[in-house]
């Protein structure tokens, strides 16, 4: 632990040098992106709250730590339309960022015993699919849909069948916040339709620490292997990594099933977060790691340059501290820190964009 509190200590120094200095340095000059294939954010999260949209949320998640956090981050307090708030920053710093579409990501819950979404055993949120596609609908030049379904539905079938004809392109499973196991075999034929209507399968792996979970006992890699064998494109959401103070780090798992698997990919959302320094590096040194990789933000969670004051010039980490438009800072730190161009274009392949 040493070498990580020195590493702590070194990101708040930094902290305090970048908002010292950034007035008495001239700009960093960031990289401009020039692809013949739209430019594509494979995971950003539709948050909702209110009734008419079909949205809910939980009292545990309202007094989880990131609630308040991004409350003020996104300028939500005191709004009395918070959905629609959300929904126009996310437009604007999308439209102003070097990225041309998203994927917008709704948020399903766990079940009860028979199968049907229950509000009291959910502890996160709520934001259908149906509002979600509302969503897409107005903006068919920004978004893309993605359906969240909790598989262990008993209508989890007809909702992806319906989802797919919408035009979902991807369906999001959160094993840790909806109490799934993604490799439970009455799961088979959910990913067989998935394969067939050319759905892509993205699943949370890794530690989780936005939101409150059941545990983690399902969140390895290794549980996607049962849509991977059902011919399923399987996205590895965080590609099991977690904090750097996490005891459970599952991104050996990822590397390994890459090896056997070529329709296993990761994304690499959240890992320019302050607490996750060590993921890029760490994914960076792997062999054939970064072409299985798309780029993914995780948006609202904000991208911290600071954590990587080791790496970058002053300049530039200055300039990312400033930073307002969270999607172009999370672009040009992951430049800077050496992922690819390549990256960057292979989400609108997979989605058939390109």
């Amino acid at each position: 632990m040493k070498f990580n509190r020195r590493h702590f200590l070194g990101t708040l120094a930094s902290s305090a040098a970048a908002a010292i200095t950034a007035p008495f340095l001239r700009p960093a000059k960031y990289a401009r992106l020039q692809a013949s294939v739209p430019l594509v954010d494979m995971h950003v999260h539709l948050f909702g709250v209110l009734e008419k949209n079909g949205c809910w949320l939980s009292k545990t998640q309202s007094e989880h730590w990131t609630h308040p956090f991004f409350m003020k981050l996104l300028g939500l307090d005191g709004q009395e339309d918070q959905d629609e708030v959300y929904v126009q920053r996310l437009v604007a710093m999308l439209r102003g960022s070097s990225l041309n579409r998203c994927v917008l990501q709704a948020w399903d819950g766990r079940v009860d015993g028979h199968g049907k979404v229950d509000r009291e055993a959910t502890t996160t949120l709520l934001v259908p699919n149906d509002y979600m596609f509302r969503i897409v609908r107005r903006y068919p030049d920004l978004f893309i849909p993605c359906a969240s379904i909790n598989p262990y539905r008993v209508d989890a079938l007809d909702e992806l069948a319906r989802c797919a004809e919408l035009g979902a392109r991807m369906v999001k499973i959160h094993p840790p916040t909806m109490d799934v196991d993604p490799n439970k075999l009455p799961l088979k034929d959910f990913y067989r339709l998935c394969q067939a209507r050319r759905v892509l399968v993205m699943v949370h792996t890794g530690n989780e620490h936005g939101a409150d979970i059941v545990g983690l006992h399902n969140c390895d890699p290794i549980k996607l292997r049962l849509a991977l064998d059902e011919g399923c494109t399987v996205i590895a959401a965080h590609a099991g990594t977690g904090q750097f103070y996490d005891r459970e780090r599952h991104f050996a798992s990822f590397v390994k099933l890459i090896e056997r698997y070529p329709n296993l990919y990761c994304d690499n959302s959240v890992m320019a977060a302050m607490l996750r320094w060590r993921n890029v590096p760490e994914m960076l040194a792997h062999a054939g790691v970064l072409e299985r990789m798309v780029h993914g933000g995780d948006f609202p969670f904000p991208p911290n340059g600071l954590a990587y004051w080791n790496r970058l010039p002053p300049r530039l980490t200055a300039r990312l501290a400033e930073e307002k438009n969270l999607f172009e800072r999370d672009v040009q730190l992951k430049l800077a820190l050496g992922i690819p161009q390549s990256v960057f274009e292979r989400g609108a392949r997979l989605l058939g964009l390109a």
